[in-house]
């Protein structure tokens, strides 16, 4: 099992984006769940036309009697695809209330699971926010950020900030210039675990936007969050085997997020 967390420090780097791309880009051989726990509230509901139950909302009012995979199961939605979403609550006020009850034993209950990847979407992390249970004990915590300096300071104080509240964390770049990811690490003294390709075009098709894209599959965006997405669920790189980053079939039907409105 990998229990994934991706969180941002400022701005809008495309944490809820990159989820989607992981998810949809999983290895096809293994299980994977994703989890909206932004604590500014969710958006993927809106963006593909989902309900916002079952989700977060309808698991935090059971969650105090305990969570098993039955319970966890009935309040799991289906992306295009067949991508498994737990949705998160839309308003910022409810999303707070909602983690502060779930974010424990749903944290508890990701640690136990043996048979099944976790990504979980933390959004912009705040000190004290709820969603730090989910990041100390992810395999791999990651800040996402655009390599640009008025996003790399405040997300270098995040990285630092996490780590004083005992969450290893690394960050995880949106395109390579102006810097790229070795003058990032030798810089600001932090791991960087990744690029995924800037690639606006893609990204705005799977945030809901209408533009099109030919071949999703083939995308700049899609393929380095396969690779990504293949070595996160391989676990440490072995210098003897190779990563397969395959991009799978039910990512081209994630393409319906062009025709929903923004």
């Amino acid at each position: 099992m990998s229990l994934v967390g991706l969180c941002s420090a400022h701005g809008s780097p495309g944490v809820t984006v990159t989820a989607v791309a992981l998810a949809a880009t999983w290895p096809e051989d293994r299980r994977c769940l994703l989890i909206e726990a932004d604590p500014f509230g969710g958006v993927i509901g809106a963006r593909y036309g989902l309900s916002d139950t079952p989700g977060l909302s309808s698991l935090a009012a059971v969650a105090r009697r305990g969570l098993d995979g039955v319970v966890v199961r009935r309040h799991v939605q289906e992306l295009p695809g067949g991508v498994a979403v737990m949705v998160g609550s839309a308003s910022a006020d409810e999303a707070h209330a909602v983690l502060r009850d779930v974010a424990g034993p749903l944290t508890s209950w990701c640690a136990t699971q043996d048979s099944l990847d976790i990504i979980v979407d933390c959004g912009r992390t705040a000190p004290a926010s709820p969603t730090l249970e989910f990041l100390a004990k992810a395999d791999v915590a990651m800040v996402l950020v655009r390599p640009s300096i008025d996003q790399l300071r405040p997300a270098a104080h995040r990285v630092a900030a996490l780590a004083m509240a005992g969450v290893t964390a690394s960050m995880l770049l949106v395109g390579d210039s102006p810097y790229g990811p070795d003058e990032v690490a030798a810089t600001l003294n932090v791991d960087v675990d990744g690029v995924l390709a800037w690639d606006p075009r893609t990204a705005d098709v799977l945030a809901g936007g209408r533009g099109t894209v030919r071949d999703l599959r083939r995308s700049p965006l899609v393929r380095s969050a396969a690779t990504l997405a293949a070595q996160l669920a391989s676990g440490p790189p072995d210098s003897e085997s190779e990563v397969d980053s395959t991009v799978p079939a039910r990512l081209s039907e994630i393409e319906i997020a062009e025709e929903v409105p923004r």
